[in-house]
C-alpha cells in the first residue's frame, strides 16, 4: 500500500501551520501565566477540564487565529477573499466563544459561523482549532513535570483528545498528543482505550511498504491505535505530522472494522 495518500501539496501548507505554532509558543511563553494550581488538580481528569479560568488569552488568541490564516492564505490564495472576510468580521466578544467551542470541537457552531459569513464550511473550526494548540503546548509544557502521574483511560492527561498516536522510544510505548504534543509513558502490552491487557486480545497489523509504522488493534473495545517507531522513523516529528503523515493506517485500520473512537 502506498503510505503518501495525503497530497505533498497539503503536508507543505500544515508543516507550515506547524512552524508557526511553533513561533507562536515561544512568542507566548512568557506573555502567559496559566497559574496552574498543580497539588489541586485530580489525576484521574484531564487537566484542561480541570481549570478554574480559561488558559487562552483572548486578544492573543485573535492574534493567533490572524497568522494561521495569513500562513494559509500564503500557500492558499485561492481562499484570500474567505479568509480575509473571517478576518474583518471576527470581533473581540466572537472569539471568546471560538475559544470556548474551540476547546468543545463544537462542529456545529462553526459551521453556523460559516454560513453566517457566507465561507466555506470547514474553514472557520479549522483556524479555530489551529489558532488555539499554541496554547494547548503552553498548557502542556506547564504540566509536564506532573502528566506521568495522571492515570485517565482514553483519552491525553493533558488536554482531553482522544488516543491517536503513540511512539516507540528505545522499545517503550509512549502515547503523544496531536493536539497539544503531551508525551507520556504506557504499557506496552495494553490497550490505551479500555486498559484491556490480555494479550490474545492485542494485535498488529503491519502494513505493506511501511516499516516505520504499525496498528495496534483491540479485540476487546474493537479500537485501534497507530504506532510509530522513531528508531526506524530517523526523525524526531511532532505528533501532529506524525498523524497526519500515518492517515494511511487510520484508512486500514477502518476497513478492517476498528472505528479509532
Amino acid at each position: 500500500m502506498n503510505p503518501n495518500v495525503v497530497a505533498e501539496e497539503y503536508l507543505i501548507l500544515q508543516r507550515a501551520i506547524m512552524d508557526a505554532q511553533k513561533e507562536l509558543t515561544e512568542a507566548y511563553v512568557n506573555e502567559i501565566d496559566l497559574d496552574i494550581k498543580k497539588q489541586d488538580l485530580k489525576r484521574e481528569l484531564p487537566v484542561l477540564p480541570q481549570l478554574t479560568q480559561s488558559p487562552v488569552p483572548g486578544v492573543l488568541y485573535h492574534q493567533a487565529v490572524e497568522k494561521i490564516a495569513d500562513v494559509i492564505e500564503e500557500h492558499q490564495p485561492d481562499l484570500a477573499d474567505e479568509l480575509n472576510k473571517i478576518k474583518a468580521t471576527l470581533t473581540e466578544e466572537e472569539v471568546m466563544t471560538w475559544i470556548k467551542e474551540a476547546v468543545m470541537f463544537d462542529e456545529f457552531y462553526f459551521k453556523q459561523q460559516a454560513k453566517d459569513r457566507g465561507v466555506s464550511e470547514w474553514l472557520p473550526h479549522f483556524l479555530a482549532e489551529q489558532g488555539l494548540r499554541p496554547f494547548m503546548q503552553l498548557m502542556a509544557r506547564e504540566v509536564a513535570d506532573i502528566i506521568q502521574e495522571f492515570d485517565v483511560m482514553g483519552t491525553c492527561p493533558c488536554c482531553g483528545e482522544p488516543h491517536r498516536v503513540a511512539k516507540l522510544i528505545k522499545g517503550e510505548k509512549h502515547l503523544n498528543c496531536p493536539r497539544c504534543e503531551t508525551l507520556w509513558k504506557q504499557k506496552r502490552l495494553a490497550c490505551v482505550h479500555c486498559g484491556n491487557d490480555k494479550h490474545e486480545k492485542l494485535f498488529y497489523i503491519n502494513v505493506k511498504d511501511d516499516e516505520s509504522s504499525k496498528i495496534e488493534v483491540c479485540e476487546s473495545c474493537k479500537n485501534y491505535l497507530k504506532v510509530v517507531d522513531t528508531e526506524k522513523l530517523f526523525a524526531n516529528k511532532p505528533a501532529a505530522l506524525l498523524d497526519l503523515e500515518t492517515i494511511h493506517l487510520d484508512f486500514v485500520a477502518q476497513e478492517e472494522g476498528y472505528d479509532g473512537q
